[in-house]
């Protein structure tokens, strides 16, 4: 992907929501390989899982060589996932989140 010059407004990461109506469609795993081959491929992956899993995130750590952050609508407040998301935004090249 191609960057902005120094000094130019960054426009948005581009993203990509994986999510599936049920457990055990296999969301993990299509996920981690996309992660994986845009990491190969040079990209700054950014990715997130949502709900409270400890073991998916780990995953997406190691498929991206970059911490993957959780994200729960449940838990956490309004301001402090719009927060997360930006963060998520800045930190990649492509935006995945697992849901």
């Amino acid at each position: 992907m191609s960057h902005a010059s120094p000094g130019a407004p960054r426009s948005c990461a581009p993203g990509l929501i994986v999510a599936a109506p049920a457990s055990g469609s296999g969301k993990t795993v299509f996920t981690l390989g996309l992660i994986r081959h845009w990491a190969r491929s040079g990209l700054r992956v950014a990715s997130a899982k949502v709900g409270p899993d400890y073991i998916d995130p780990a995953f997406h750590t190691a498929a991206s060589g970059q911490h993957c952050l959780n994200l729960d609508p449940w838990a956490m407040r309004a301001e402090t996932l719009s927060a997360a998301a930006a963060r998520l935004e800045e930190a990649g090249d492509i935006v995945i989140c697992e849901g």
